[in-house]
């Protein structure tokens, strides 16, 4: 139950004053709320001995307004104070969680489902700001509006009778204290829930097409309908604590209420107390049924706020593996060229090699192909030059420095990456082409679509440049997605450009025209094509081909043919394949 302690106290304390001006605002509500029973009482003894006057009656009704003025002032101050703080630390928390998630490494994302994450943006946060603004409201207006209760029957209308009547609280607050971990633990189970039903329908959606495919809406169904069973059941498991705490503290209030009856009648009869007192203390007792409902909820929202900020606080306590080192070197601009020594790697928590025995050599200026099967290292490579992964020193290169010495944001900032998902954002062409530019204007991005042979494509659009793709360009083809990826990486001029089998969408004359294109805008610039067909890379100035993440042949493509190896059988059955030219392996 520790966990989470920590994050919540750094931003409670932050908005210390605007808490403090809150619950002040709750004191003096409640204050004044003490006072309609006196005055109730006052004007009851008035008539039943018959000394009440016009005056008397006069003084009530301004200490009444008063006291109306004071709840609806005290009330809104309170709501500004700390709902508004509960609102601040939501959305603190929130840029906090997500600026986190922008500095954790590949790997970290691998590893949690989307469904979860989401989880950790939504419900969670939700939690935490109950906590921190209704639920800092219910706590101490509870505490506060119990304690002034019980203060004023005791000193207003009678203590023997007042200890009478709150027999049953303790058993309030013992209760509401083993109740608190079973909520904790349920809470958690339910957030567990909740990111797999998420992750599921997020699963589902993405790969609608592919479930319609292999006609597997009945088994996706059947799957969505077990994960949806289990979040119900978490759900209503946390719901019953619920269900059976409130109904609890409304009873052992009506207990409390019968003993105010009966024995407060009982005193009043035997002029113990005044008929006025005794229906003030009864006005007291009711007042104390909001207490008593709110602990069991404030309680209900204590432990699910704890459990969110446990969650949270795991997130943001999460190792970043992936900085940059104390002397990192920052550069604007770096050459070109490439160079990698004696090179080996295996993945984080993983024996399995990667690569194995790298040695490369890439002129600044020139085109490197890097062909392979699947599982072959070719991305595995381009990962680590873009620095998602941490390798020994002096083993890559970048523009003569060293890749672990510089900067990640010079590391990257000189790389233009073109990804195999051709991911694009759920907003217009004009902006995922200016996707990796602060400032850019229609005619950087018009020459940057032409460049990439998708500039045609756009103005036959509805709307052109300000088309929406949709989420992760669904409304795209798939040769249009990868001309725009394209198109976004040619915009930066980068020094080096990597096309991660970027050019498989589209046919070869579409190709051919890509990669004139290329050569003439990018001359001068390096350039990394990963393909798996030969007519991609032919006129390439150096071709590596990758076997078991080590380098298997390398050269040029009339080297390679007369070496007759791996390459030479790739090339001989892309020739044989009549309209086709895919390496099968």
């Amino acid at each position: 139950m520790e966990g989470g302690i920590t994050i919540l106290k750094q931003y409670i304390f932050k908005y210390k004053w605007f808490y403090v001006i809150g619950i002040l605002m709750l004191w003096m509500t409640n204050v004044a709320q003490m006072y309609i029973p006196k005055a109730t009482a006052a004007v009851t003894d008035g008539i039943t001995i018959g000394n009440l006057d016009i005056d008397g009656v006069v003084e009530i009704l301004k200490m009444l307004v008063l006291s109306i003025l004071m709840i609806v002032i005290g009330r809104m101050g309170w709501r500004f104070t700390l709902v508004g703080s509960g609102r601040k630390i939501e959305k603190e928390i929130r840029e906090a969680l997500f600026t986190k998630w922008l500095k954790l490494d590949i790997t970290y994302f691998n590893e949690n489902k989307t469904g979860n994450l989401m989880a950790y943006a939504t419900n969670d946060l939700n939690a935490i700001r109950m906590m921190t603004g209704m639920g800092v409201i219910v706590i101490f207006d509870a505490v506060i509006m119990s304690l002034m209760v019980i203060y004023t029957m005791a000193t207003f209308v009678n203590l023997k009778l007042t200890l009478v009547a709150v027999i049953p609280m303790p058993i309030i607050a013992i209760s509401g204290i083993y109740m608190k971990n079973h909520i904790h633990d349920r809470f958690l189970a339910k957030q567990r829930a909740f990111a797999n039903l998420s992750d599921q329908v997020q699963e589902s959606f993405a790969g609608i097409k592919v479930i319609k495919a292999f006609v597997q809406e009945k088994q996706t169904l059947d799957e969505f309908e077990k994960i949806c069973q289990d979040n119900y059941i978490k759900n209503i498991s946390l719901a019953k604590i619920s269900a059976f705490m409130n109904p609890a503290m409304q009873f052992l209030v009506g207990v409390s209420l019968l003993i105010s009856i009966g024995y407060g009648g009982y005193m009043t009869i035997n002029n113990e107390i005044t008929a006025g007192s005794f229906i003030a203390f009864n006005q007291y007792i009711l007042m104390l049924t909001w207490p008593m409902s709110a602990i069991t909820h404030a309680i209900n929202v204590y432990a699910q706020g704890l459990a969110a900020a446990k969650r949270i606080e795991e997130v943001l306590n999460a190792e970043e593996v992936i900085l940059d080192n104390e002397n990192s070197i920052s550069k604007d601009s770096l050459e070109g060229s490439i160079s990698i020594k004696n090179f080996n790697f295996d993945f984080p928590d993983n024996n399995q090699p990667a690569l194995r025995d790298i040695n490369l050599e890439v002129k600044s200026g020139q085109t490197l192909a890097i062909l392979g099967r699947t599982g072959s290292g070719k991305s595995t490579l381009v990962n680590i030059l873009l620095r998602f992964y941490n390798i020994e020193e002096n083993k890559l290169f970048l523009g003569g420095h060293d890749i672990m010495k510089l900067c990640i944001k010079t590391v990257r900032g000189n790389i233009a990456y073109v990804p195999q998902d051709n991911f694009l954002f759920s907003d217009t062409v004009k902006n995922n082409i200016g996707f990796g530019l602060w400032d850019y204007d229609d005619d950087l991005v018009q020459e940057a679509a032409k460049k990439a042979n998708v500039h045609q494509n756009i103005i036959n659009f509805s709307d052109k440049y300000e088309t929406v793709v949709g989420e992760k360009g669904t409304m795209l083809s798939g040769g249009q997605k990868q001309r725009i990826s394209i198109a976004r990486a040619l915009i930066l001029a980068a020094p080096i450009l990597i096309l991660d089998d970027s050019l498989s969408a589209v046919d070869t004359k579409t190709e051919e025209t890509i990669l004139n294109n290329l050569k003439k805008v990018r001359n001068g610039k390096t350039n990394i094509i990963i393909a798996h067909r030969i007519s991609t890379v032919r006129n390439a100035d150096k071709i590596i081909v990758m076997e078991e993440g080590k380098i298997a042949e390398q050269g040029t493509h009339d080297s390679l043919i007369e070496l007759g190896g791996i390459y030479a059988k790739m090339h001989k059955q892309q020739q044989l394949k009549k309209g086709g030219d895919t390496y099968e392996g």
